[in-house]
């Protein structure tokens, strides 16, 4: 019997070399995968500041695809979740309004809550099972066909030829995601103020003018961008170590989107808790 065969005993070696292990657990299994990650952000931006001197050239193929698959097809379910959230607010201010009579503080909650925190955390979410799960699933498919052997073997680094289109796309489609579904969510709830109580449009234009300052304002853009950047290392690494079983494809998509969502909750966490300059 060849001593190099898989027994039950004996299973081959299914990642990839120095790759750490789909199965392997303890401190060593998440070294190994913070490595990666941060070898998977520095490849990346390194190919980005090679795009930017000339030196490299984007792969617009793969990046237009990425932005189809981590904009255009999760659009429909932005728009349809941020308008259902601004009528439920809508709907819930109506009823605080006629019992308190509180419409500035009220407008100020709205749009501030709307703004830093359930819109990002919307389209970190919605990002992180289209596009996470996507590239997660690709970096497996490329280990268990043998396709990232054969693209180390002549000269593609497959971090950037694989993650790095598609970082670039979760970055711009995240920016997009952000800035459109604060503008339905926010104006689907005062449309719906502005037609059942009598709350004044000045009185709404000036919630969003007082509410968000320049801080607010920078918080609400990092954090899509932050949460962007997080789900591309996780779905990498996640993939990358899936090993060579074909069934583990499924389990990679699995751990990226559990692990994606948990990150995105304790950033924001971080977030609320970060002192304001």
């Amino acid at each position: 019997m060849d001593p190099g065969a898989e027994t039950p005993l004996k299973p081959a070696n299914r990642g990839l070399p120095g790759a750490p292990s789909a199965t392997g657990a303890g401190v060593l299994g998440w070294l190994a995968g913070l490595g990666l990650a941060a070898r998977t952000l520095l490849e990346c931006l390194a190919l980005y500041a090679n795009i930017v001197l000339g030196r490299e050239r984007l792969d617009l193929p793969a990046f237009t695809a990425a932005l189809r698959q981590a904009g255009l097809s999760i659009l429909p379910a932005v728009t349809l979740v941020a308008a259902a959230l601004g009528v439920i607010l809508g709907r819930q201010a109506v009823n605080v309004l006629q019992n308190l009579n509180l419409p500035g503080v009220l407008l100020y909650t709205i749009t501030y809550a709307v703004v830093l925190e359930l819109v990002p955390i919307l389209v970190g979410v919605l990002v992180a099972g289209r596009a996470g799960v996507a590239l997660a699933v690709r970096h497996a498919t490329l280990v268990v066909t043998g396709q990232m052997d054969g693209l180390m073997v002549s000269g593609i680094n497959p971090i950037r030829y694989v993650t790095g289109p598609v970082l670039l796309a979760m970055l711009t489609m995240s920016f997009a995601f952000l800035v459109w579904g604060s503008l339905v969510t926010v104006g689907t709830a005062f449309l719906w103020l502005f037609l059942f109580s009598d709350v004044p449009p000045y009185q709404l234009v000036d919630a969003v003018r007082n509410t968000l300052g320049p801080y607010d304002l920078r918080e609400a853009i990092s954090k899509p961008l932050v949460f962007a950047v997080v789900i591309a290392l996780i779905a990498t690494v996640n993939g990358t170590i899936a090993g060579r079983d074909p069934e583990l494809i499924g389990e990679a998509a699995t751990r990226t989107m559990i692990a994606a969502v948990t990150s995105i909750l304790l950033i924001d966490l971080l977030f609320v808790l970060w002192p304001e300059a």
